[in-house]
């Protein structure tokens, strides 16, 4: 939401290209909504421009992989910003509000149906696995980069925004760059955490 924002507000004066960040890339049989989980959930969707996020209540089980997800987001990303947008946005909300098991193929064909997206071309994907090797790939990259968790945002190769962030932080290292071309008070060397 705030990254939507952001971009409404700045317009070409920022190039935000998503990337897919896996939480489970193998499946967790361990994997349930606990304390932490709900603290987590508490913290994200408190304050302006959070989405709405519902602790999980469903009958369905809580995701334990991210692949499947993170395969049919690169799928649905090269259909164009505007689909991904639509399906980035169900799918989350599909996740945090809905108490949807993201990880199950037939959740996901359902949310990319709701977003107006090509589901065959998704189901493709998905059973081929033609997009694998790039989940793994950016996977790797944004470990690589120190994220380890969502939301991340790397800015400019050369600091790293981690969390749900206040939308003031992205405006000053927006603003930051646009005035001076760099970062606010960045440390030399490395890849600051913000």
């Amino acid at each position: 939401m705030r990254l939507k924002k952001i971009k409404e507000e700045y317009g070409d004066k920022v190039d935000i290209q998503y990337r897919v960040f896996m939480l489970r890339p193998e499946p967790d049989p361990s994997a349930v909504f606990n304390e932490h989980r709900r603290a987590g959930w508490a913290r994200a969707g408190a304050g302006p421009d959070a989405g709405d996020f519902h602790p999980w209540e469903s009958e369905e089980p809580y995701p334990n992989c991210s692949l499947p997800s993170a395969e049919a987001g690169i799928a649905v990303r090269g259909q164009g910003p505007e689909a991904w947008d639509r399906f980035h946005l169900n799918l989350l909300r599909a996740f945090f509000t809905e108490n949807r098991n993201v990880s199950d193929v037939s959740v996901i064909l359902d949310v990319a149906g709701k977003s107006g997206v090509d589901v065959a071309l998704v189901r493709d994907a998905l059973e081929s696995g033609v997009h694998r090797r790039q989940a793994f790939a950016e996977y790797t990259e944004a470990v690589g980069q120190g994220v380890t968790g969502i939301p991340s945002v790397v800015v400019n190769d050369k600091a790293l925004l981690v969390g749900a962030v206040p939308i003031e932080q992205y405006r000053a290292v927006i603003e930051s760059i646009l005035a001076t071309g760099d970062l606010p008070g960045r440390a030399p060397g490395g890849l600051p955490v913000l």
